[in-house]
């Protein structure tokens, strides 16, 4: 008898939910669109070397890759877009002069679950400035993820702003043995302050591993504050954190509201070199979007230069809008996205409930 079912980690989606997915997508493209952004559509296959050089090294053991049958080249389903869009802006610097402005949407394949529970296939829609760097261009992206987080109805979404470097320069400056510096990682990402002050006393750096356990407590209202006496003790951290100030104001100057700071995060961001953020939403069962500062990406294809983008899950969102729309309502959700209201966000991401954090190494 045939198995009608499908390989591990991917599903079906039927048509109500595919067309609400699909209207979403539309939604935000529209969005995208008044920001001057521009629509790219992009090959699913690439070749090996261009998707691996892309990746960060964690990243990579998830690239699904075949030998193709015509041409006996080694290819791979993208996992990841950004290095697509990367690949495509050096290879065409005649259509795409900087600042380039990119958008798109469509599928990534995994080559397994990046986590219990995630699917392997994640349909994507997101947006990519080229070329550009400085606080301005943060201040855009953060300002243009929000507008598209509450254009789709997600009204209710935290966005979290942290930076690649900033915890990442308090654990360098600690003096810590390698061994150290990951078990510091995996403190962090469980805010573990007394298993941080543990390791903190096998630092060589008095100063700097004393700031080490205060990591744990650098998000919420008074993120800000805290960031700034670590600073006193570890003063390499202070142009991550000034890069993350400087963005936040050019953002709520223009209408930014729902941001929370997290500067505590080390895993998941080799990806990134700058400003990160992720949005979150109640109902969804991972981040709602993801990204950040990426400076180093471009360089690696021939084409060096700043960049900056985010990725919106529109699988997490659509659920987010519909659980919204059921608890809300206590009836199915319509298929207009303008008319499923979230409800509203708590304080932090992390505490909302069947949310879990996300890696950010591929987007």
């Amino acid at each position: 008898m045939l198995d009608l079912s499908l390989p591990t980690g991917l599903r079906d989606l039927l048509p109500d939910h595919s067309a609400h997915l699909a209207q979403l997508s539309g939604n935000l493209h529209e969005t995208f669109s008044s920001f001057g952004y521009r629509r790219v559509l992009l090959p699913t296959l690439e070749r090996l070397e261009v998707v691996e050089r892309g990746l960060s090294v964690s990243a990579r053991s998830l690239v699904l890759k075949f030998v193709e049958p015509g041409s006996g080249e080694v290819v791979a389903i993208r996992p990841d877009i950004t290095p697509q869009i990367a690949r495509l802006y050096a290879a065409r610097p005649d259509a795409l002069p900087a600042p380039a402005r990119l958008c798109y949407d469509g599928p990534v394949l995994r080559a397994r679950e990046a986590r219990a529970g995630r699917p392997r296939e994640v349909y994507q829609a997101g947006v990519e400035l080229l070329g550009a760097g400085g606080a301005g261009a943060d201040a855009e992206a953060l300002v243009l993820l929000a507008r598209a987080l509450g254009v789709v109805g997600l009204k209710g979404a935290v966005i979290e702003v942290g930076h690649a470097r900033f915890a990442q320069e308090v654990i360098g400056a600690a003096g810590l043995s390698l061994v150290a510096r990951e078990d510091a990682a995996e403190a962090l990402s469980r805010k573990d302050e007394g298993a941080l002050s543990a390791l903190a006393r096998h630092g060589r750096r008095a100063r700097a591993k004393d700031a080490l356990p205060l990591l744990a407590g650098l998000y919420g209202e008074r993120a800000l504050a805290r960031a700034r006496e670590v600073v006193r003790s570890v003063p390499a951290a202070a142009e991550a954190l000034h890069e993350v100030e400087v963005a936040l104001k050019l953002a709520r100057r223009r209408g930014v509201s729902a941001v929370e700071v997290d500067l505590g995060e080390v895993r998941g961001l080799g990806y990134y070199t700058g400003v990160t953020f992720a949005g979150y939403a109640p109902g969804a069962g991972s981040a709602v979007a993801a990204g950040g500062r990426y400076d180093g990406l471009l360089g690696r294809f021939g084409r060096p230069g700043p960049a900056i983008g985010f990725a919106v899950d529109l699988e997490f969102a659509t659920q987010a809008l519909e659980r919204a729309a059921v608890s809300t309502r206590g009836r199915p959700p319509a298929r207009t996205v303008h008319r499923n209201p979230a409800g509203k966000a708590r304080a932090f991401g992390r505490r909302l409930p069947g949310v879990s954090r996300p890696g950010r190494v591929a987007r």
